[in-house]
């Protein structure tokens, strides 16, 4: 039998979930223990780590393949590849039914279910969203053993999980994933104005709530230029302060945070909130939701100011205040945990 450490990742296959694999397997330590990562056949990943195996698996993406997989067809592949596990790490937020008496890890980044928004499954932009609030917590539960490791991004996450699975804080930790601004030639916009410019980095989702911004501009004149990063035909507004330029690649919107006044975020549900601590990497001005995920990742920076994300007027009073060309100090997010300490509290007999 070969033994492994088994990374349960077959559905991790694009944007934000890619990006952790990718990360996950950038920072498996080089020691004696061998990974084996059963992954999309739909990506391209590579590594030059000698304990590292990739192996592609084909036909579980479909959520009920997934759900299969998870519950039968993890244990029944291991047997039929002859792989002895010496642990199972699941980087898809739900646990896995695998051999007895082997070791548990789960990475979980899925805040929806601690939230008490409530959702309408009957409207298409929100069914996804109810599903997630009202049946994920199940799937979360279905493996999840008392002595199972879990890693969460926050440490507010950290609190939801043992309050809501009832699970052991001890073994629950707080990791940082890796932000890298990257290495782009940083170039003066050629369509800057002398009014303030502000951005909102986000898609159309109803909860990356748009409408505060909108609402809040009918309570300023402010002479502002507020960009989203949608298009027309995804959201209309009538305020000609708002400028759509459709999805930026990534060092696109490094530039931009680089040629702007102020980070806009009013997103009321996230599990980290990427863009406030990038903009925050960049000495940028940040306008927050006041919420526990925003004031976490933004804590001893300066620039920020939180508002209510209900509040139209607040956000108002914000956009006014911003000031032209103004910077602060860049956030140091050194000497929070990261993959380290991750990998270091993978451990088995």
């Amino acid at each position: 039998m070969n033994k492994y450490i088994v990374v349960n990742a077959t559905a991790m296959d694009r944007c934000g979930a890619l990006s952790i694999l990718r990360q996950f397997v950038d920072n498996i330590p080089l020691d004696n223990r061998k990974w084996l990562l059963l992954i999309s056949p739909e990506i391209s990943i590579q590594t030059d780590n000698p304990n590292v195996r990739l192996e592609p698996v084909k036909g579980v993406k479909a959520r009920l393949k997934r759900i299969w997989w998870d519950a039968v067809g993890l244990k029944k592949w291991l047997k039929e590849n002859k792989i002895e596990p010496l642990a199972i790490f699941s980087l898809h937020n739900t646990s896995c039914n695998g051999p007895e008496n082997v070791p548990n890890f789960i990475y979980y980044e899925q805040s929806i279910p601690f939230n008490n928004f409530r959702w309408n499954p009957f409207k298409k932009k929100e069914r996804t969203l109810w599903l997630y609030k009202n049946f994920y917590p199940f799937f979360v539960k279905l493996f999840l053993k008392r002595d199972t490791v879990i890693f969460v991004q926050l440490e507010y996450v950290k609190d939801e999980f043992a309050k809501m699975f009832n699970h052991p804080k001890e073994l629950i930790h707080v990791c940082s994933p890796t932000i890298l601004a990257p290495k782009v030639e940083i170039k003066n916009s050629t369509e800057t104005s002398g009014k303030p410019r502000m951005i909102f980095p986000a898609r159309a989702d109803v909860y990356k709530n748009h409408k505060v911004v909108e609402e809040a501009l009918k309570f300023t004149d402010a002479d502002v230029e507020i960009l989203f990063t949608t298009d027309e035909k995804e959201r209309k507004v009538s305020d000609d302060r708002i400028k759509h330029i459709g999805l930026q690649p990534y060092e696109k919107i490094f530039q931009l945070y680089q040629n702007c006044d102020a980070l806009i975020f009013p997103s009321y549900m996230e599990t980290f909130g990427l863009p406030l601590i990038e903009a925050a990497m960049t000495g940028l001005a940040v306008i927050a939701p006041d919420l526990p995920y925003a004031r976490e990742l933004l804590r001893g920076y300066d620039g920020a100011v939180f508002v209510g994300y209900k509040d139209p007027q607040g956000w108002a009073k914000a956009i006014e205040k911003i000031e032209k060309g103004k910077r602060y100090r860049p956030i140091d997010i050194s000497n929070r945990p990261g993959w380290k300490e991750l990998f270091e509290n993978i451990t088995y007999k």
